[in-house]
């Protein structure tokens, strides 16, 4: 008896290590890859250099319009496109439907992150230039998409037919008209039609849950094709050392997942923190005592036309003069025909990009605390100077302290040459290792801006408000001059550990 039950309790013994071999991760991995063929896919291995949530922006911009997909196709079981029952149904699913007010908070949310998402992509491309040759239609495409984004974000807006949503995309409508009468015509006729309300929602009912998807899709199907023959653009400050490539399966998905997983989780904590509130239906009356304006992506443009240069007959002068700086991005890849990637390196091109960043902030403020309010021309031209000649400053601040300015050779530069200018990773890390002296920053940022904003607002009432006007004028001062310091010093923090 003895033999035999030892060779029974050898034998379950080693059924149990083989269970515990196959469910490692190695093999669970193993398996669903066997089954699956994910290693098959024309995804290819991504480099080490690529690991960084900045490579992977637009993904999570893909990952919003997914969020966006999910969520509008739940809101559309109950939602009816008409101007007497839109709100209704809005306020049907986000008061009786399970966890509807989460639903439309975060199709909000989400439209805002993939707006804002989509800006920084494209941001992080310009900087880097990645817009270099291969990757020129990389570009193109990525603006057409950007652009897509935007009429998305038009579109939907208005769906729910609140005083805000309506009033809003009617002056978006009327921003459109103002655009070159070759395009104006065509677009405002294809966004709103021509026989009031109904068609006006209906349209963009269509164009939002329809058409502007389908294109996106396209575009997004095209852009990844290029992206996995050329593959993710190298670093501007070139390789620093032997690039090891991942696979797409498990590795990159899985650092996908995790990013993923993090802007899912900040997207769900801002809708449960603070959950749309829903204004008042749309009705001719409402309107009439609420100042319209669009939504946040587009009250630059909106600004842009208040000022006292471009405000009446001028505002068509100022759409036809941002259609053309919009026609100079999306060629920018033929245009820009500079060998040189890293930004350290090209200060104009770099300052220009600061500049409009600043000036497209600072445009947005502005016109949030002066809603319908024509800005005088004095206002105008201090209220886009001085932002564009304090970021100019603070440029060649930082040029100067990294002995950046000097001219740089005329042959392309080596990996090992551009490494030595400096990291730009390096440099966007320095603030968050000294989060004192950035919040310091944040705070005179903020400061600084609600004192521009008084020495703006006060500029054609000198002799009634002097007081407020040089008041204003000192702390506007002040704080440029304490955060010129403050960069003063986190230049000198990223001198010292790029040394080290």
């Amino acid at each position: 008896m003895a033999p035999s039950i030892r060779k029974l309790l050898g034998k379950a013994i080693g059924k149990a290590k083989k269970t515990k071999e196959s469910l490692t991760p190695d093999n669970l991995t193993k398996f669903v890859d066997s089954r699956f063929g994910f290693t098959d896919t024309m995804l290819k291995p991504a480099p080490s250099y690529s690991l960084n949530p900045f490579y992977w922006l637009g993904a999570l911009a893909i990952m919003a319009f997914g969020i966006q997909v999910l969520t509008g196709f739940l809101m559309l079981l109950y939602y009816i496109p008409t101007p007497q029952q839109a709100y209704a149904s809005t306020i049907l699913i986000m008061q009786t439907v399970p966890f509807g007010e989460l639903i439309e908070t975060v199709h909000l949310y989400g439209a805002y992150a993939m707006i804002l998402l989509t800006f920084l992509h494209l941001m992080r491309g310009y900087f880097a230039s990645a817009q270099k040759k291969p990757r020129e239609l990389m570009w193109v495409t990525g603006m057409a998409m950007g652009i897509v984004t935007l009429m998305m974000g038009l579109t939907g807006y208005l769906l729910p037919w609140t005083v805000v949503s309506k009033s809003a995309t009617d002056v978006s409508i009327s921003m459109i008209g103002l655009l070159p009468p070759q395009l104006a015509g065509i677009v405002t006729y294809l966004a709103a039609g021509n026989t009031g309300n109904s068609a006006e929602l209906t349209r963009f009912f269509d164009l939002h849950i329809l058409i502007l998807p389908a294109v996106l899709l396209v575009l997004f199907a095209g852009k990844m094709y290029m992206f996995e023959t050329h593959g993710a653009s190298e670093p501007p400050t070139g390789l620093k050392e032997e690039v090891t490539y991942h696979k797409w399966f498990p590795g990159v998905l899985s650092y996908l997942m995790m990013v993923g997983a993090v802007f899912l989780g900040l997207l769900l904590a801002s809708a449960v923190l603070f959950p749309l509130a829903l204004p008042p239906e749309y009705s001719i009356a409402a309107a009439a005592s609420y100042t319209a304006r669009p939504d946040w992506y587009f009250i630059a443009l909106y600004q842009l036309l208040k000022l006292g240069m471009f405000a009446g007959v001028h505002e068509p002068d100022a759409m036809a003069f941002v259609t053309v700086g919009l026609i100079l991005a999306v060629i920018l890849p033929f245009v820009d025909r500079n060998h040189r990637r890293n930004p350290m390196q090209r200060p104009i091109y770099s300052t220009l990009g600061l500049v409009f960043i600043v000036e497209l902030v600072w445009l947005t403020i502005w016109g949030y605390l002066t809603p319908g309010q024509d800005i005088p021309i004095p206002q105008s031209i201090a209220g886009l100077a001085i932002p564009a000649l304090i970021t100019i400053g603070a440029v060649w601040l930082v040029w100067r302290r990294r002995g950046s300015a000097r001219r740089p050779s005329s042959a392309p530069s080596s990996p090992s040459a551009q490494g030595s200018s400096g990291s730009l990773m390096r440099v966007m890390k320095t603030p968050f290792k000294v989060p004192a002296l950035t919040g310091s920053f944040v705070i005179l940022l903020l400061v600084g801006s609600i004192a521009f904003a008084s020495f703006v607002n006060t500029f054609d009432a000198l002799q009634s408000q002097a007081g407020m006007f040089f008041v204003s004028l000192v702390i506007l001062v002040g704080s440029f001059a304490f955060m010129s310091l403050i960069v003063k010093r986190l230049v000198r923090i990223n001198e010292r550990a790029r040394r080290a």
